[in-house]
């Protein structure tokens, strides 16, 4: 999804403010774990997203007051209080927005985040193409999150099986990208167009989708690699993700 554009400015949102002079950009703490394993922290994420989308302005670099989203977001989702809300996201709704690839968040005088801004689209002319390998020897590292960009497409080596490119920006856990593309898979493999193809190329399917699932049981260690042309993909919360830069990347 691209943050960029959007539909037509919602009326519930609040026109995009300047930061004042005393604020500055923050660096995101590492103290707080985003959990996108939760299917509340999905529709938070994407209500979000749209609020940020919808703002009334012609500018795709903008910036909203966080105060004022965090309560249009408590009173849309549908929770009771501010304190329900942040129990909700285990933490301060600035901690959230700290956590969040793609996200800038800046502070006021006291400390606390008063604004944030989705960044913008990076120019092709400005492109640096980067892939982040990460060897999976964990269940828990499932839970990492990664922010695919349009451009980006996720490779498993051991199994020869790619994640296109889809043109959508999608903020998950990598066990939610996985499970994504099993579940793509297996729909299309009962589907009517499935029926036609030869039954060996059926039964690969069928043996690709087993093996993507026990892949999820993290039984043996296995290696993602995230192929960025862009290189605006990103990563929160991870340890241990080798980061290659400027590489060359093609998409035969």
């Amino acid at each position: 999804m691209d943050i960029s554009a959007g539909p037509t400015p919602d009326a519930r949102v609040p026109s995009p403010q300047a930061p004042q002079e005393h604020e500055e950009p923050s660096s995101k703490p590492a103290a707080y774990k985003l959990d996108m394993g939760h299917q509340e922290m999905e529709r938070l994420m994407e209500e979000l997203e749209n609020m940020y989308r919808s703002a009334p302005t012609t500018n795709a670099d903008h910036w909203l007051p966080a105060a004022n989203i965090a309560l249009l977001l408590c009173s849309e989702l549908g929770y009771e209080d501010m304190d329900e809300f942040e129990a909700a996201l285990n933490g301060t709704f600035g901690q959230f927005l700290d956590a969040i690839p793609g996200v800038e968040t800046r502070r006021g005088a006291d400390g606390t985040v008063v604004a944030f801004r989705f960044l913008p689209p990076v120019a092709p002319s400005e492109w640096v193409a980067k892939r982040w390998t990460v060897r999976i020897t964990d269940r828990a590292q499932l839970w990492w999150v990664l922010l695919k960009s349009p451009h980006a497409r996720i490779e498993i080596p051991a199994l020869e099986f790619e994640i296109c490119a889809d043109g959508a920006r999608r903020i998950d856990s990598l066990y939610n990208h996985v499970a994504a593309a099993i579940w793509n898979l297996a729909q299309h493999h009962a589907s009517g167009a499935a029926a036609d193809l030869p039954a060996e190329q059926r039964d690969k399917m069928a043996d690709c989708i087993a093996a993507l699932q026990r892949l999820l049981d993290v039984d043996a260690p296995w290696t993602l690699v995230v192929h960025d042309p862009s290189g605006t993909s990103d990563f929160a919360n991870v340890d241990n993700v080798e980061v290659e830069r400027g590489v060359s990347i093609t998409f035969d």
